[in-house]
């Protein structure tokens, strides 16, 4: 059977050279704050889109309750949008 560019070989000498850049300390430095970045955006990815959820919910549960709930809504969008501008 033919080998392939992808041999034995290569993975060995691709894992010694990940596994002696893992010493270097500046490596381990950045992996680390890698990590923790990932980690805390993350979160903030959760909590923004925990809240847009929460936001599309209560709509929805207002557009069901009736027209009493959909001019509240009316009036909460005039508020953020006057909010909004410059």
């Amino acid at each position: 059977m033919r080998r392939t560019i992808s041999s034995k070989g290569h993975w060995g000498l691709g894992l010694t050279i990940a596994g002696l850049a893992l010493y270097s300390y500046h490596v381990r430095e950045l992996l680390s704050s890698l990590a923790l970045f990932t980690v805390a955006y993350l979160f903030l990815t959760l909590a923004a889109l925990g809240m847009v959820l929460a936001w599309w919910a209560s709509e929805q549960v207002a557009d069901w309750s009736g027209p009493a709930s959909r001019k509240l809504i009316a009036v909460s969008r005039r508020v953020i949008a006057a909010y909004a501008k410059p």
